[in-house]
């Protein structure tokens, strides 16, 4: 038995000979490049493989190693700790290959504090170009911000979460040189404060994503974008506000020349963004209670995005979309849809209008079921804005195609609740509309 197996250990290694040789043909290069790819599952990388690539061989090991530092994540004082005894510990055994290591992290993310432990770390990374921060205290001690107000500055792209404005404000102050900065507040409690604490620093931003979910918060899209940082208003590209007291009727008067793509809640029919001549992609987050208005967009737009309209009156919509249609000289060549469909909806005339819509002026119909970031790793990169729509990483998991969209079009309609039948009278009689929500049983 030991003789059988020992032949069929020979005959594999026989057979994979010429396939091993063909192996050791290729440069380490290129194989890194293919690893480098190989290291994502479903858009989210594997470190986990990343460090089994480094085990594989000697020639294989440093190469590996460098796409592991290339993103840091770092979740405290204690990792931030750790991260500093391993380069240490690298210095020490190959000073070449640590500075390579220090110089492969592009990306760090990590829960800071008050601590300037965070700053050394960030001075370890000389080529850093991505910073991610979340931020649980409410202010920064003045030496923490006197080592991080000396960091090189390299990083390009500035995303921070919140719960405090005191030390969100002293943070961003530090930044002049961001290209692409978003900031998630919504977790601060409270409304914005007037006035604002100190004037943004002048920085000449390319991207700016703003989110916060309670009212009277959308000032800071105004603050970023004056005094010292009014520069932004000649080199913003894309601008996103998810911030339901957001209008978009103030962004004519902040003379945004080089605007190409838009996110907003809704547009109302007093916002005209028909100056706002660059723009060539829009989504509306939030385009229900009320319903939107298509008349006020700009005349150049090529892509439309669209959140769940919710109960609304889907024949106004379409007339009102068909109409901007027209009068943008038919400009437009995709409509985006995003929502998900339940077995228990009350039936797909939102989506029946707006692919009818599109099919009878030739304008590409996409329908994002589920919504489009519902799987992890789903998100619109930070990079320059060359062409619209967008480019939009989709989850391998996502089921997208004719066969979907045939097949939800074709789900027959059902017969609406009470609750919806009071919400639509309700509109039809006030001219306001009752969110069925608030009907529902306690």
């Amino acid at each position: 038995m030991l003789a059988v197996r020992k032949g069929k250990l020979t005959a594999r290694q026989q057979a994979l000979q010429p396939a091993m040789a063909a192996v050791s043909i290729l440069p380490v290069e290129i194989w890194i490049l293919i690893l480098r790819e190989a290291q994502y599952d479903d858009l989210l990388p594997r470190y986990r493989w990343l460090r089994r690539y480094s085990l594989v061989c000697k020639a294989w090991s440093p190469h590996a190693q460098q796409l592991l530092y290339g993103h840091v994540a770092l979740r405290g004082s204690g990792h931030c700790k750790a991260f500093k005894r391993a380069i240490a510990a690298a210095e020490t055994h190959d000073p070449a290959h640590a500075d390579t290591l220090r110089r492969s992290v592009r990306t760090v993310s990590m829960v800071m504090d008050h601590q300037e432990i965070y700053a050394g770390v960030i001075e370890l990374c000389p080529a850093l170009r991505e910073l991610h921060v979340c931020m649980y205290h409410a202010s920064f001690r003045p030496d923490a911000l006197a080592r991080l107000a000396q960091l090189p500055r390299t990083i390009r792209a500035l995303r921070v979460r919140a719960y405090h404005y005191t030390a969100l404000f002293q943070l961003l102050a530090l930044f002049p040189h961001v290209e692409f900065l978003e900031v998630d507040a919504s977790s601060v409690r409270g409304a914005f404060p007037d006035p604002p604490p100190c004037p943004p620093p002048a920085w000449r931003l390319r991207e700016l994503r703003y989110a916060n979910l309670r009212r009277a918060t959308h000032p800071f899209v105004e603050w970023a974008l004056s005094g010292p940082g009014a520069g932004s208003r000649e080199t913003l590209e894309a601008l996103r506000v998810q911030c339901p007291t957001f209008s978009a009727g103030v962004l004519p008067g902040l003379g945004l020349v080089r605007l190409t793509s838009l996110a907003v809640p809704r547009v109302m029919a007093g916002d005209d963004l028909a100056v706002l001549g660059h723009v060539e992609e829009v989504w509306m987050t939030a385009p229900r209670y009320p319903s939107p208005t298509f008349l006020p967009l700009p005349m150049g737009l090529r892509h439309l995005a669209l959140h769940p309209l919710g109960e609304a009156d889907y024949g106004t919509i379409g007339s009102d979309l068909a109409a901007y249609y027209e009068n943008s000289e038919r400009k437009l060549e995709v409509l985006t849809y995003h929502r998900r469909v339940y077995e228990e909806d009350d039936g797909v005339d939102d989506i029946q209008m707006l692919h009818e819509f599109c099919s009878e002026r030739g304008v590409e119909f996409r329908l994002m079921d589920p919504m489009y970031g519902y799987y992890a790793g789903e998100r619109v990169p930070f990079e320059p804005v060359t062409e619209c729509p967008r480019w939009m990483p989709l989850s391998t998991r996502r089921s997208s195609g004719q066969d979907r969209l045939e097949a939800i079009l074709a789900m027959p309609r059902k017969k609406a609740t009470l609750s919806r039948k009071i919400a639509r009278t309700a509109k039809k009689a006030f001219g306001s509309t009752i969110h069925p929500a608030a009907l529902a049983r306690p």
